[in-house]
Parts: C-alpha cells; sequence; structure tokens
C-alpha cells in the first residue's frame, strides 16, 4: 500500500492510497491539474473578502463627472472713442453760415438765429418727414413760415433750411421751387412784388403734412 499526503498553502490535506505506485502517480497528477485555483493560494488573514471585491468594484477606473459650470462670459467691449449721433443744431448751421466768407449776414433772416424756433422747426421737419425734393421744399417754407415768421423763403435760405433738417439737397433748389409752383402741382406760390420767393399753399400743405 502506497500513501501520498498533499499540504495545500490554505492549510488543506489531501491524501491519495493505491497499491500501485504508478497508478498513484497518474491520480496525483490528474488531482493537482483539477484543483480549483482558489484552495492553491494562501488564505488572507484579518482581511474581509467581501470588502475586497466590494473596493474592487469601486475602483473600476470610471472618473465620476463632474458637475457643468458655465464658463463667465467676457465683459462686453467697450468703445473707448463713442462717436455722437445727434445731428447738427439749425443755429449751428446758421453761425456757419455767417462766418463763411461767401455768404453774407444779410442772406438769412434774423428770425433764422433763434433757439426756440430752430428746435420748433426741426421737430416739424422729422414729423413731417417728407420724401421728395418738391415735397420736402413746401415743408421747409411751411416749417420757416411757422416757426421763424418768415414771408416766404427763396433758394438761398432754402440751402440752409435742408442742413437743418439733415436732408440731402437738390442740384437745384430754385428749378425744384418752380417745378412745386407749376400749375400741374400748384404745391407753392410766388409772392408778389418779392423775386424768387416762394411761400407753401393750402394744397401743397395738404399733399405733404400729416
Amino acid at each position: 500500500m502506497v500513501k501520498v499526503s498533499i499540504s495545500l498553502p490554505n492549510n488543506t490535506q489531501i491524501t491519495f492510497e493505491s497499491e500501485e505506485a504508478e497508478v498513484l502517480h497518474e491520480i496525483v497528477a490528474l488531482a493537482l491539474r483539477d484543483l480549483p485555483r482558489d484552495l492553491m493560494l494562501p488564505s488572507t488573514s484579518g482581511v474581509d473578502r467581501s470588502s475586497t471585491e466590494k473596493g474592487n468594484e469601486n475602483s473600476s477606473g470610471v472618473i465620476p463627472a463632474a458637475p457643468f459650470t458655465e464658463p463667465p462670459h467676457p465683459p462686453a467691449a467697450r468703445d473707448t472713442n463713442p462717436q455722437p449721433k445727434r445731428k447738427p443744431v439749425a443755429r449751428d448751421l446758421a453761425m456757419k453760415a455767417i462766418s463763411n466768407p461767401n455768404t453774407s449776414s444779410g442772406s438769412l433772416p434774423p428770425p433764422f438765429f433763434s433757439n426756440s424756433g430752430c428746435a420748433a422747426f426741426e421737430a416739424f421737419c422729422l414729423k413731417a418727414n417728407p420724401l421728395g425734393d418738391m415735397r420736402r421744399v413746401v415743408v421747409a417754407a411751411e416749417g420757416a413760415t411757422r416757426h421763424f415768421g418768415v414771408d416766404g423763403v427763396n433758394a438761398t435760405e432754402l440751402a440752409w433750411l435742408f442742413d437743418a433738417a439733415g436732408w440731402r439737397r437738390p442740384s437745384n433748389f430754385t428749378q425744384t421751387l418752380r417745378n412745386a409752383a407749376r400749375s400741374k402741382f400748384g404745391w407753392l406760390e410766388r409772392i408778389p412784388g418779392r423775386s424768387g420767393r416762394y411761400a407753401a399753399t393750402p394744397l401743397g400743405v395738404s399733399k405733404t403734412i400729416p
């Protein structure tokens, strides 16, 4: 009788007995090959196996995502050199016309230098908002009569009035005045005894001023 005892690292003992030594050798080889792997490892003293496995699950290598926070917005760029949007004041244009060596001070009536008249004239033209040179001529003539107290306007005064209202000048004020005064329109009329001066007619006012 041949007897073989095997002590495993985890203190497990296995005993084999056989009448033939060669048969016993093959049995031992097969048994050791098929033994569970856990039986071949030493036991871990003082360590809870369940807690170790739980720790392995938590340390799976997946990093939890950080909460999303919106990045701060950069401050808006400030314009260090803002451009004024205020249009020229009529009084400023009148003073500029006087200082112009090519314009005599007598070409503009004194009422045109009134601060209140200039402000009222600009507001009047802005509210009327006429389209087209002939309509603008009628509005400028009527606005000058209402807010400056002048009796009609001529081509020179209209040039200044258009600048005060912020309108583009037509190529020829005299021709524009004549066209608006034609019988086909009748928006302006000549002032008797005053060459080149025109005033708005009731028809012209109704067609151009709301």
